[in-house]
Order: structure tokens, then sequence, then C-alpha cells
């Protein structure tokens, strides 16, 4: 029996995913590359105001996280891919197995939104954000102030690099407050699941508050 073909529509989707995955793969890599020119001194990186842009690369990489992204379009196009080979080496399937595989996949790529999170947990999860933001605003203040004092020869900015406020922003992000940025991931990622997730209900929701608040008291 010569396997069937699945329809348009599924591998137009699975299209659609791999797309968006070397996109974010793409979005992920150009920041490293920029970061790793800075920290070897590599060509791509002799031009003064791409030196500036270069610490703005790593508050990309922790805030946008287009590694996550590509990740989750890079499983949403492995899972349509296993559904259409399975349907069309078994005859048995139903061509309604191809709808709830890109179901689950949308899920996964968190393409459309179900519901939304209650206003408790985007509250909590707000307050973590606006906690980190305070101890690294003076360090992203400098980086923003940086290229203008190059420009106007103030004296400071003649003898502090932009590698050395790159390796402060770092410093500030992660001594003492790596806490605070497990708590925050843990409820996004909650929040994500409860939204984009059609099994996920409010104890979700309620588990991973426990488990921030554990980790913010060294539980």
């Amino acid at each position: 029996m010569e396997p069937r073909t699945a329809p348009q529509w599924i591998r137009e989707a699975e299209t659609r995913y791999q797309r968006a995955h070397r996109m974010w793969v793409g979005a992920t890599a150009a920041p490293l590359v920029a970061l790793l020119g800075l920290a070897f001194g590599g060509a791509l990186l002799h031009a003064a105001w791409l030196r500036d842009l270069a610490p703005w690369c790593a508050v990309a990489l922790i805030v946008w996280r287009p590694d996550y992204r590509a990740r989750r379009y890079g499983d949403a196009a492995n899972a349509v891919n296993v559904a259409i080979v399975r349907y069309e080496v078994s005859a048995d399937r139903p061509e309604s197995t191809l709808a709830a595989a890109d179901r689950r996949a949308q899920e996964t790529a968190r393409v459309q939104r179900i519901r939304t999170a209650p206003g408790w947990i985007r509250e909590k999860r707000r307050s973590y954000l606006l906690r980190i933001l305070r101890w690294i605003s003076p360090v992203l203040l400098a980086l923003a102030l940086a290229p203008a004092a190059a420009a106007l020869h103030w004296p400071w900015a003649q003898s502090w690099g932009m590698a050395e406020v790159y390796l402060l922003l770092l410093a500030a992000v992660l001594a003492g407050r790596s806490k605070l940025l497990e708590a925050h991931a843990i409820l996004g990622r909650a929040i994500e699941r409860y939204e984009y997730e059609s099994a996920a209900t409010e104890g979700v929701l309620d588990e991973a508050d426990r488990r921030a608040s554990g980790v913010l008291l060294g539980q």
C-alpha cells in the first residue's frame, strides 16, 4: 500500500514553524556574535558605534530571550513533522489527528492565547521585574550615557570603556539577583502555560507562586 500524502494546510503550518525557528535562531546568534567580537577584539567591532551597541545585545538576550522562542518554534515544527509522518505511513489515522497536532504545536509555540492569567499573578511577576530593574538601572543609565559622553569628550568616558560597562551590567544582574531572576522566570513560564495550553489550570499558577516564593526565601 502506498503511503498517503498529508494535506497542504498542515505542510504549510510546518513550514511556518520552521521559518520562525530559523528567524529566532538568527536573532539569538547575531547578539552572541557581536558580544564575542567585543570580548575577543574581533574585526567586526572595530567601529565605535558597534562597540557601543554590543552591550545592549546582552540586554536583548536577557530580556527578549530569542533562544527560548527559537526552542519553542523548533519543538512545534518537530511535533507537526512527526504527526505528518505518522499520518502518511498509517492508513487508519484520520485527518483530525493532524488538526490536534497543529493545535498542540500552536500551544507549544505560543501562537494563540486561550485565556488571560489572573491579575494577582501578573502583578507579582511585574513586581519581581521592577525589583530587578531597580538593581540594574544605574548601570543601564551609564550605558545609555556612554556614547554621548564619549562624543562630548567627558573625562570619565575616556577611561571608562564599554567593555567595563558591559561587565558591570552582568555583575549587577547576577550578583545577588539570581534568585529574583529565577522567581521571575518561574512565574513567566507558568503564566505562558496557563494562557496558551488548554490543559493548564489555575493550580499551575498557585504552584508556581509557591515555588517562586520558596526560591526568594532560599528554600
